[in-house]
């Protein structure tokens, strides 16, 4: 759920009232002005070239266009994408309606108290896509969207768009089903993140697949309804490179939504920019649309707009990056202070030491209270494997320069790229140790390395030693050494370590309560001989300290627990553990996406000299065929069953000056 990942920084601002005022700056720091002078007068004053506008002519049209968002969605906001698309159409003249059923849903299960638990909670999304969703909530949710079907029935419109997204799509899917056995003459499309996969196949009640920017192929379709002529194609495609001109576009239309259902009832989401400026090698963004960003005239116009309209003061901006053009975010933020908006703001952004302390000043000044970053990882091979262009050093001074002035930080993580391996994993946790101080809002671990078929990763899978088939489901290695079963380890032993750092904020209460895993505090248990912090350096350590020479699967596995243990000893000092993993609890935490019939109990103790005991029980179960369904594997024929089992009781003694 896209806008989920912001429970921890959105929700203190609202109910403990922060004083949102951009505070004023210093007339007396003279090379503070002259440099944010400097700056303002080289914002663009036109927009950029090679951008197609969206010409909108109003006239009374006869064609009427519903907009239907379907859960789990977000919950703080209003969806921008329909009010967006809203805006267009009512601007062009079509008789239009919008349903947020998702914040609906929300409130009927909230207000109703139907289950003890938030349904919408980030950690809860991959229910709504296995058996939990027929079980626990298609019972309660089915009769309020039955009551929606009715009141869009009960207009009768000609067009009904679905926006999808991976977490939405079984809700999406009945409901269009259900439409379409009830209007069978009206047209139902499809637009949005989830419609852009090429893997994809909606059902066969969404007429047109709506695949890239929807602003100016909705007018389109819209425009050959009206005049009595045929759609054309299932999927209906932006032209190659065609990028819209996001000035062009009128701002987006909150009439229809009560903003008092939203968890932010004073915030909307808006956006800078649309694509991204890097090219990710992990990253489906720049096929998607490539970037252009808007004046900043015109974006403060719209916030000023959304201002006074609607009394609106917390804006979530929604770009990939707010910071594709630093020029023009710096006139934005100079412009928030001139016009005396009290906004408070936040977004995502890349990592780039051209971004200074006095930059982050500006940003300060303009109300932005939390900037998102896509760290990814701590490693330096493994971010230039990955394409990233920042170096670890510029990651660390970026999130220093985000504490000082006083800018909180979130930080997005990437676990299990091809290329990591546990020393690359031990410098991601050494990162998320360091910069443990600086003023962290949320730490998100991620969904680990999924290999989306639209990017480099997926389509040139060869260079980055990946099979073809998939193993459970999923992608790995071609030496067995990164498979689901080594992602789950990392992904649940990093976000143990994140618990285990337990210095506020990193922390929170309802950050514990809303983000980690349901049963992670009952799988580990970690007792400590002092309250010992050490500030610790990156360090080159072999983890490849179990040698059982079972199979290439199971000697890799076994030594996936050793960066966690490790470090845990580095920053803390001695300590005795258990750490246990269960299929059945792992299965609910992590999903699909990472199963696997995978036990293991880890019992480990180290002093402050480094001595260690370890005893480790490991179990690993594979199915008979661990391929997915279809013709037999090429690369992995014969497939040897690597099904294990793996008792290891060691000693050993890690150097005391490793610590620092």
């Amino acid at each position: 759920m896209p806008i989920n990942n912001f429970v921890a920084k959105i929700i203190p601002i609202v109910n403990n009232k922060v004083d949102s005022s951009a505070p004023v700056v210093s007339a007396a720091d003279e090379k503070y002005q002259v440099m944010a002078e400097t700056m303002r007068v080289m914002a663009r004053t036109q927009p950029q070239k090679n951008l197609t506008p969206v010409h909108i002519d109003f006239a009374t049209k006869k064609t009427s266009v519903v907009f239907v968002l379907m859960p789990p969605w977000g919950k703080f906001f209003p969806p921008y994408n329909i009010a967006r698309l809203s805006a267009i159409t009512r601007a062009a003249g079509y008789n239009t309606a919008v349903f947020d059923i998702n914040i609906k849903s929300y409130l009927h299960f909230k207000n109703n108290k139907l289950v003890d638990y938030d349904p919408w909670e980030y950690s809860r999304e991959a229910m709504w896509a296995n058996q939990q969703y027929d079980t626990d909530l298609r019972p309660h949710i089915e009769p309020l969207f039955q009551e929606y079907v009715e009141k869009i029935v009960s207009l009768n419109p000609d067009v009904i768009g679905f926006s999808l997204y991976y977490t939405n799509e079984q809700c999406a899917t009945w409901m269009a089903m259900e439409l379409k056995r009830r209007l069978p003459n009206t047209v139902i499309l499809a637009g949005g993140p989830q419609a852009q996969k090429s893997y994809v196949h909606p059902v066969d009640e969404f007429d047109h697949i709506v695949q890239g920017e929807g602003e100016a192929l909705l007018l389109e379709i819209l425009d050959r309804v009206e005049n009595g002529q045929p759609i054309g194609d299932r999927y209906i495609k932006q032209p190659s490179g065609q990028r819209i001109d996001l000035d062009s576009l009128p701002f987006p239309d909150y009439s229809d939504y009560d903003l008092n259902d939203y968890v932010i009832p004073n915030g909307i989401s808006a956006e800078l920019s649309r694509g991204c400026v890097a090219k990710c090698t992990f990253c489906s963004e720049t096929l998607f649309w490539k970037f252009r960003g808007r004046l900043s005239g015109n974006i403060l116009d719209e916030i000023e707009h959304q201002y006074k309209t609607y009394n609106i003061d917390v804006v979530w901006f929604i770009d990939s990056l707010v910071n594709g053009n630093l020029k023009e975010l710096r006139a934005f933020a100079q412009g928030v202070v001139d016009r005396d908006l009290k906004i408070s703001w936040q977004g995502y952004s890349r990592c780039d030491d051209r971004m200074d302390l006095d930059y982050y000043r500006d940003l300060k000044a303009s109300g932005c209270f939390s900037l998102c970053y896509g760290i990814e990882s701590g490693n330096q091979r493994v971010l230039d494997a990955m394409k990233k262009n920042i170096k670890v050093a510029e990651i660390e001074q970026n999130l220093r320069d985000t504490a000082v002035v006083g800018i909180k930080s979130d930080l997005n993580w990437l676990i299990g790229f091809p290329n990591e391996d546990p020393s690359a994993f031990a410098d991601t946790m050494t990162l998320m140790w360091r910069m443990r101080n600086f003023n962290l809002n949320w730490v998100s671990s991620g969904l680990t390395m999924m290999k989306d078929p639209e990017t480099d990763v997926g389509i040139n899978y060869h260079k980055y030693n990946i099979l073809e088939e998939s193993f459970l489901n999923t992608w790995l290695t071609s030496k067995l050494d990164n498979t689901c079963i080594h992602r789950k380890i990392r992904m649940k032993t990093f976000e143990l370590f994140l618990l285990e750092i337990n210095v506020e904020p990193v922390v929170q209460k309802t950050f514990k309560k809303s983000f980690f895993r349901t049963s992670l505090s009952n799988t580990y248990h970690v007792k400590y001989e002092s309250d010992t912090l050490n500030e610790i350096e990156y360090e080159q350590f072999d983890y490849d300290i179990i040698k059982p020479e079972i199979n290439m699967l199971a000697d890799s596995v076994v030594n996936e627990i050793w960066p966690v243990l490790r470090l845990l000893w580095r920053t803390r000092g001695a300590y005795e553990t258990v750490i246990t993993f269960d299929p059945e609890s792992d299965g609910q935490d992590y999903g699909h996406r990472l199963d696997c019939d995978y036990t293991a109990t880890h019992k480990f103790k180290i002093d402050n000299n480094g001595n260690w005991t370890a005893d480790f029980e490991y179990k690993l179960v594979l199915p008979e065929n661990p391929w997915d369904p279809g013709p037999a594997p090429v690369s992995m024929l014969p497939w040897v069953d690597h099904s294990f089992e793996h008792r290891y009781f060691g000693t050993g003694c890690w150097a005391v000056s490793d610590i620092a």
